[in-house]
């Protein structure tokens, strides 16, 4: 027995839709669980073994989000662990400045003002060139790791081909350019910014 046209139609549109119903929620799902495992990897060694739900409970109000290259409110959240003598805190960061576009950054902060760690979480730079950023594909993005604002006067937060200390990939400056000054910009705000850890009351 054949389907009429359109009840073959209804049926094909609702398959459709369920799958893609479905796909969506498997990668929303995997998205949560490498942004959960991005969030542990910048922690401090002292604090690496926080278990996720407890850095996940930790969030407060970043001041002045728009310092970071954040828009929406929904952007404007960081992360505070504190347990047994060290603290550190998690934000997020965007810079516009990469070769495709936008270029999200998460920054571990110790509290000492000292980076505990920085991942890429999403951009759109070139394969084999500027994706070099992301940890699975080099270490470059750890050479940031236990750096203070003042561990390099200012002209050094640059790459090497602009007179800074920072390598950059062959045939692609931009993308770490742009990393860089995402980062310089981080440690700055750090030191500026009235976060958790740096006043005894937090607002948390």
């Amino acid at each position: 027995m054949r389907l009429p046209w359109g009840t073959f139609a209804l049926v094909t549109a609702g398959s459709v839709a369920l799958t893609r119903t479905l796909t969506a929620e498997r990668i929303e799902k995997h998205q949560l669980a490498y942004q959960h495992r991005q969030l542990q990897e910048v922690l401090p060694q002292a604090l690496a073994n926080t278990p996720v739900t407890k850095v996940l409970e930790s969030t407060f109000t970043l001041p002045n989000p728009q310092a970071l290259g954040l828009g929406l409110a929904s952007e404007s959240q960081g992360w505070w662990v504190n347990d047994q003598g060290s603290s550190a805190v998690i934000f997020p960061v965007v810079t516009r400045q990469g070769y495709n576009g936008e270029i999200r950054l998460l920054i571990g902060i110790d509290e000492h003002l000292r980076i505990s760690g920085v991942r890429v979480t999403q951009h759109q730079e070139t394969p084999g060139l500027g994706d070099d950023i992301e940890r699975s594909r080099s270490d470059w993005i750890t050479e940031f790791n236990g750096l203070r604002l003042d561990s390099l006067p200012p002209e050094g937060w640059a790459v090497k081909k602009d007179g800074g200390q920072f390598d950059a990939f062959t045939g692609a400056t931009i993308t770490p350019r742009a990393v860089v000054n995402a980062v310089h910009k981080a440690l700055q705000y750090a030191d500026d910014a009235p976060l958790p850890m740096s006043f005894e009351e937090s607002t948390l």
